[in-house]
């Protein structure tokens, strides 16, 4: 491999483990602060799971929309309603309908408890790589734009 092609592939690896590592770093944050709040209502305050994961996914929403528009992706400024926030909105809904529907047949099936954080887990973790590449793609395009 000619030395130009190396370098861009470096660059282009070092800027994706960059990105990666802050989108991962903001899911961490998202993550603790989501199973904290989920363990909080469904085992201390005994919400039923599913309720218990929308109250947690929604309070953790705004801080991860937050962090990954200016932290990961560097984008400032006005927020695009239609380019930014309802896609983001719609892919974080969609993870909650599936982490939902897990906490709550957890919750149905095992009772209150680490279970029902698992299943939350699990969830969204299906949704999890998908809404890295979208959101790669909004919030790249509002960067350039």
């Amino acid at each position: 491999m000619p030395q130009e092609q190396a370098d861009l592939l470096t660059r282009i690896l070092g800027n994706s483990r960059d990105l990666a590592g802050r989108y991962l770093a903001v899911s961490a944050v998202n993550f603790t602060g989501h199973q904290i709040l989920l363990f909080l209502a469904n085992s201390v305050w005994g919400w039923g799971g599913g309720w218990a994961n929308v109250f947690a996914a929604c309070t953790m929403a705004v801080p991860a929309y937050l962090l990954s528009r200016r932290w990961v992706w560097g984008v400032g400024g006005r927020h695009d309603l239609r380019g930014e926030v309802l896609p983001f909105w719609g892919i974080t809904l969609l993870g909650l309908a599936v982490s939902t529907a897990l906490a709550a047949s957890a919750d149905r099936i095992f009772g209150a408890g680490l279970l029902v954080n698992l299943a939350s887990l699990g969830g969204y973790f299906v949704v999890w790589v998908a809404k890295f590449f979208l959101l790669d793609r909004l919030f790249t395009h509002q960067r350039a734009g």
